[in-house]
C-alpha cells in the first residue's frame, strides 16, 4: 500500500462543494477515524481545487470513506476521484452520489 495518494476530482452535472461548510464535523470525522487534521485540508484542496495530495497509510481504502461522508452532506452533487498510488498498479476510481459509490475500479495492485 502507498503512502502517498494523489487525487483528482471532477464534478458531474456542474455543481461544487466547499467542505469549509461543514469543517467542524469533518474534523470530528477525522478524529474518528484517528487521521490528522491535515487531512482535512487535503480535502478541502481536492473539493476547490481538482486535485490533492494525501499522506497515509491506506490510500483508496482510507480516502474513500471520507469522500462518500462528504457526499453524503451534499447528496445532489455528483463528483468522481481518480487516485494514484506510488505503486504502478495502485490506481482506482470512485464516482459519488448521495452518499454512496456509483462506479468503482481498481486498486489494481493487489
Amino acid at each position: 500500500m502507498s503512502y502517498y495518494t494523489y487525487a483528482h476530482l471532477q464534478y458531474f452535472d456542474g455543481g461544487t462543494i466547499d467542505p469549509a461548510e461543514f469543517h467542524d464535523d469533518l474534523l470530528a470525522l477525522l478524529a474518528e477515524h484517528k487521521l490528522h487534521r491535515d487531512v482535512g485540508k487535503d480535502l478541502a484542496n481536492l473539493f476547490s481545487k481538482g486535485e490533492a495530495t494525501f499522506t497515509f497509510y491506506g490510500g483508496c481504502y482510507t480516502v474513500q470513506p471520507l469522500l462518500a461522508w462528504v457526499s453524503k452532506q451534499r447528496p445532489d452533487v455528483a463528483f468522481g476521484v481518480q487516485g494514484r498510488g506510488e505503486e504502478l498498479r495502485d490506481v482506482w476510481v470512485r464516482e459519488f452520489l448521495s452518499g454512496q459509490v456509483a462506479f468503482q475500479e481498481g486498486p489494481f495492485n493487489e
